[in-house]
Parts: structure tokens; sequence; C-alpha cells
């Protein structure tokens, strides 16, 4: 297992945790005053990042969130200690506050 650089304090990952603590820390940035945040995900946690985003814009920040960016991509995983590497998907989606 590779380690992970720093996180931005902007930027929260998705992993296998439910949907509504994903939801919950977009929320919480958001009431803080900050205006925009980065939700990224990889593998099979993608679809649950768009879930996340979707959840927060519709229902709790109704016409007060927009999606300013996506990007997608490929990151090269293992590869180490005689592992086969092999290519997983990524997301990022950057969603702003309007006011």
């Amino acid at each position: 297992m590779r380690p992970r650089g720093n996180i931005p304090p902007d930027t929260i990952l998705i992993g296998k945790k439910p949907l509504m603590a994903y939801a919950t820390a977009v929320m919480m940035h958001f009431n803080m005053g900050r205006k925009e945040l980065t939700v990224k995900a990889r593998g099979r946690a993608i679809s649950h990042a768009v879930d996340v985003v979707e959840v927060v814009r519709r229902r709790f920040f109704e016409g007060k969130l927009s999606v300013k960016e996506v990007k997608i991509g490929t990151e090269v995983v293992g590869g180490m200690e005689g592992e086969e590497s092999r290519n997983v998907s990524t997301i990022e989606i950057r969603i702003q506050k309007t006011d």
C-alpha cells in the first residue's frame, strides 16, 4: 500500500462510509463559510461520490450549489513487491456555493 500525500483541507475523499456521512461533511464545509470543495473518488466509489454531490445539491442546498468542474482520469495502482499493476479510474468533482 502506498502512502497518501497531504490532502488539501478543501477536499473530501469518498470511500466505504455511508452516503450521509460524506453529505454531512460537505454540508459542514459549506456552513463554515467556504465557497468551494472538491469531492474525489476512485474505482467503485465513483458512483458513491456522484450520489453524495447530488444528494447535497438537490436536498440540502437546493439552488445554492453548482458543479464547477468534473475531472476524470486513471491512476496506476500496484506494481510493488511482485504485484501486477492495474489501472483504476478516478473522478474529481469541484462544487461551489452560489449565493
